[in-house]
């Protein structure tokens, strides 16, 4: 075949690229296009239409929210025949060669590709020649805070005293690295994230103009999958749209690595009951099935949002788009929670989420997220920790100096011993001091939590039949901790002495000394629910000062 006739059956052979993604087929093309932004177009609409139109404008938000179709919308406002307008024709040859991205008088410029000096050197050139057919010279800067110092500063003089005919116009994802210099000579828009269902309404408009079918709810996944950005919507719809004709709500959940509900509420079940190996096995098996993990931390942001709303209001169906079953379902999830913890939950997710976006290793900082939330479990809440310290106080200036009454316990043949093993030394029951170290020791082996809390406590009395124990008035509160451990401190003495004791706990009279507060803070500072707290947001106690109805020697 002759090379001229090959060419030409290669030609026929070879398809065009025709097909336009639907981000670039749908992307707004003036004022009333753009969603999510109504403040900053009803701004630019008014400028334009009073004439007040600065040299400078400084559009900052996260990404595929608007930021550059704004800009070019701006642009062909300015440029249009019609123009200034706040409303350009498109169809204009200065609004058409805007929108194909060919006018000579609209320059766009990558921010992060044209990052030294020399770039902006060559448009400090450019901005001194007038415009070749359009109105202004327009400028548009994309991720300029990639710009370096030096190219900063070589644009400080052109954007203070620009030419009258031209217009900057920066847009940004990270407007605190913009030097204040240039920051204070534009005028600066804040894009904010587009709302969950603008962007269901704009994907339902799409489908139904490109003729997709796919249900609501698949919708709705998409939506929040794109984390209110408009062109991540577009581009997920475009990408699964690509799967099959007609798509079902499994091949959403699938195409998009997110986890389905039964998944979450098992994850979240785990999380508030402090189960970590349930809580990793679970990871593992989304890990393994190629879940993502930065949409799985944001489910669960979701997911306890959606669970403290239903705790503190009674209206939830009113703000959550869920049906009367999954509100149900999480009613009954919220009721062994108290706001407080479910404050912590989600304040920790919070923090947890941007590392997990940003981390190397996506799963091994979630796993360690989760395993430091797992220590809320267990946690009291402040005003509960104030109330026992309040009642404490109230009790003591009730009481007098002498011993408290013995505790009252409920018979010990009612309680449930665990299951006994035989002792494993027999040591003097007179001997109460030797009887309680070896207790402290044996306990700590088993259960090093407890073993701290009774270390507060001192042996008070032996008999045939008991054990006695006592608090000191600022520590009594501890003996509330340890009663539901009751059974497992009587097998210890058990163990220690061959002889089946009963355990009492008294209050003894605080020893009072000048200068308590130090004795306080120490007290406090002891308190196992308030190391668990330390540990938790890695602080420090800074002051301890005593209740207002406490004893005023304190």
């Amino acid at each position: 075949m002759p090379q001229a006739n090959l060419k030409a059956w290669l030609f026929k052979k070879v398809p065009q690229m025709s097909y336009i993604v639907l981000a670039r087929k749908w992307r707004p093309r003036i004022f009333d296009d753009l969603r999510g932004q109504d403040t900053i177009v009803h701004t630019l609409k008014n400028a334009l239409s009073s004439g007040r139109i600065v040299h400078a404008y400084l559009f900052s938000g996260p990404r595929g929210v608007g930021k550059t179709s704004t800009a070019r919308i701006l642009a062909k406002a300015l440029n249009c025949v019609n123009g200034p307008t706040s409303e350009p024709c498109g169809v204009c040859d200065q609004c058409i060669s805007i929108t194909e991205g060919t006018s000579v008088d609209v320059i766009e410029i990558d921010g992060a590709s044209n990052t030294q000096v020399d770039s902006i050197r060559e448009l400090r050139e450019s901005v001194k020649y007038a415009p070749s057919s359009g109105r202004y010279k327009v400028y548009i800067i994309d991720e300029v805070h990639m710009l370096s110092t030096s190219a900063f500063n070589a644009l400080l003089k052109t954007l203070e005293e620009p030419p009258s005919h031209v217009i900057f116009i920066f847009a940004t994802t990270e407007p605190k690295k913009i030097p204040p210099t240039i920051h204070s000579r534009c005028q600066h828009h804040a894009f904010r994230k587009i709302p969950k269902d603008i962007i269901m309404s704009q994907l339902r408009e799409v489908i139904k103009g490109e003729g997709i079918r796919i249900r609501d709810d698949s919708l709705e996944m998409i939506a929040r999958a794109a984390d209110g950005s408009m062109r991540d919507a577009l581009t997920l719809l475009d990408q699964i749209s690509s799967f099959s004709e007609e798509i079902t709500v499994d091949e959403v959940r699938e195409i998009l690595g997110l986890p389905d509900a039964e998944v979450i509420q098992a994850l979240s079940d785990a999380i508030i009951d402090g189960d970590t190996s349930k809580t990793i096995s679970l990871i593992k098996g989304l890990t393994d099935k190629g879940y993502d993990m930065r949409f799985l931390i944001r489910e669960l942001i979701e997911h306890f949002r959606n669970l403290t709303i239903v705790k503190i209001t009674k209206d939830a169906g009113g703000i959550l788009e869920l049906t009367e079953d999954e509100i149900e379902r999480l009613r009954s999830q919220a009721s062994g929670l108290g706001v407080e913890q479910l404050t912590l939950l989600m304040t920790e997710l919070l923090r947890l989420e941007p590392e997990v976006r940003t981390s190397q290793n996506p799963r091994y900082t979630l796993e360690l997220g989760l395993l430091r939330m797992s220590f809320i479990k267990g946690m009291a809440s402040v005003s509960d920790i104030l109330k026992r310290l309040d009642n404490l106080s109230t009790s003591r200036d009730a009481t007098p100096s002498t011993p408290a009454a013995e505790e009252e316990k409920e018979p010990a043949e009612e309680r449930q011993r665990p299951s006994t093993a035989p002792p494993d030394r027999g040591t003097d029951i007179n001997d109460r001091d030797g009887i309680w170290q070896a207790l402290v020791e044996t306990i700590d082996s088993e259960d090093h939590l407890l073993a701290g809390k009774l270390m507060h406590a001192r042996a008070v009395d032996v008999s045939d039949k008991d054990f006695t124990i006592g608090f000191n008035g600022g520590m009594s509160m501890l003996a509330g901790l340890i009663k539901d451990k009751t059974p497992l401190i009587e097998e210890g003495l058990y163990r220690i002495t061959g002889k089946r004791l009963n355990l009492k706990i008294i209050d003894l009279p605080e020893e009072k000394t000048r200068g308590n507060n130090k004795s306080i803070r120490e007290r406090v500072i002891a308190d196992p629910v308030v190391q668990g707290v330390i540990r938790l947001f890695n602080s420090s106690i800074v002051e301890v000062r005593p209740l207002k109805n406490s004893d005023k020697q304190e």
